[in-house]
């Protein structure tokens, strides 16, 4: 996905989005609202519709509520076919990830496939709803040889390590592009996560079915506890998804009733590093944004139990980031810096303002590349590196201008 400053929304496309979420929280008055907005607004929020991952979530809640009528007839069209192309790509990415655990089972690695197809049915009702551009398996490092050398004979090749995620690619791959953004990829992606041997999280895994597909995916628990960790994971990042949101929120409420279910995800969030942390502000993401009705959230994941300058950072800038007509963002750094870290990490913010390397290559050359191709490969890596550096700029002055109103209202909190 092509990255761009961050750009706050307008007045009237903030408006928009507000009522976009009063669907979602079945508000009585969301038809009325939506009506009053004309297809010219509606076409400026479809690129966040986009982004966020939530437009074929709300296409889904509009035919379930039965609110086409107050949807310019054009704008339902763009939906249905991203929806369309959507499922195709989806039903790509289930036959991939069969295989894959099929390949993985045959050479006695234990894994678990992680997020994506793994949430339906609690988080995600249909798996053809989901925005979803890879597939992420969860290995222990004593099977992560031989789960190297099952993707790499499948056509996959390393294309980055950051020591606990290996990401590979297969495939061509083209310069990034909006139009194509839920149609099948002649590339393919595969992260691998390696976890310690003897991982709970394995240990706890179990089989399921796919539409026919047998996969091994995380315990019930596990899958919840791990949307809270990811969300904190990328609020700490340039670009946290509101459809994350929006499906951890569905999780919960599709458990209200489910008491061993919440004991045993207390247990492990417990027993995770930041686990109650990321749960407790996933718990305010999805009160925030969504609401939570019905939903007894446990003490320890209450607002009360979050640390001020957590709840600060939430308060001033999540909604902000996450209703905003962009994919990237810094202000992450003054929220990383209040998250416990690991033994002997060092965090510094310096080298998030000031990155000390060039980026990654989003391209990678085919075998025996044409001249005239290698051209164009570099022209798109150089466009990259002028987006990369041009958004390094803009949101380091940003972050400078906000950091020093950070520090007035920080200061207020204590620690």
């Amino acid at each position: 996905m092509p990255i761009h400053t961050r750009r706050n929304a307008s007045p009237r496309s903030l408006q928009l989005k507000q009522a976009i979420l009063a669907v979602f929280k079945r508000e009585a008055p969301a038809a009325r609202r939506l009506e009053e907005f004309s297809e010219t607004d509606w076409t400026t929020v479809l690129w966040w519709l986009d982004i966020s991952g939530i437009a074929l979530y709300f296409l889904d809640e509009v035919r379930r509520q039965s609110l086409y009528p107050c949807i310019p007839h054009s704008i339902i069209t763009e939906l249905e076919s991203r929806m369309e192309r959507n499922r195709e790509r989806t039903r790509g990415l289930l036959r991939e990830a069969w295989y894959l655990g099929r390949q993985f089972d045959a050479a006695g690695i234990p894994y678990a496939l992680l997020k994506g197809i793994s949430l339906v049915p609690h988080s995600v009702p249909d798996a053809g709803l989901r925005w979803q551009t890879d597939l992420d398996f969860l290995v222990a490092r004593r099977g992560l040889r031989c789960a190297r050398q099952t993707v790499s004979r499948l056509g996959y090749s390393l294309h980055a390590d950051t020591g606990s995620v290996l990401e590979f690619r297969a495939g061509r791959t083209g310069k990034p592009d909006m139009a194509k953004l839920y149609s099948a990829q002649c590339q393919r992606a595969l992260e691998l996560h390696v976890d310690e041997d003897h991982s709970e999280l394995l240990i706890r895994s179990h089989m399921r079915e796919f539409e026919g597909a047998r996969l091994a995916t995380l315990s019930a628990q596990d899958i919840l506890v791990q949307q809270a960790l990811h969300m904190l994971k990328h609020l700490c990042g340039e670009h946290t998804r509101l459809s994350w949101v929006l499906e951890f929120r569905r999780h919960i409420e599709a458990r209200r009733e489910d008491t061993a279910f919440w004991i045993a995800a207390e247990e492990i969030a417990a027993q995770t590093r930041n686990g109650d942390l990321a749960m407790g502000v996933a718990m305010w993401l999805a009160q925030s944004n969504f609401g939570l009705g019905g939903v007894d959230v446990p003490g320890q994941w209450k607002v009360e139990r979050l640390p001020e300058r957590v709840v600060l950072w939430l308060k001033l800038y999540a909604g902000e980031l996450l209703l905003a007509d962009s994919v990237a963002s810094k202000l992450y750094a003054l929220l990383r810096q209040e998250i416990p870290s690991r033994p002997g990490e060092h965090k510094s913010t310096r080298k998030i303002l000031v990155p000390s390397r060039f980026p990654s290559p989003i391209t990678r050359p085919s075998p025996q590349e044409p001249t005239r191709e290698r051209a164009a490969r570099y022209l798109i890596e150089i466009r990259h590196f002028i987006t990369r550096l041009r958004f390094h700029v803009i949101e380091g002055i940003r972050f400078a201008i906000e950091a020093s109103r950070w520090r007035r209202e920080a200061a207020k909190c204590g620690r």
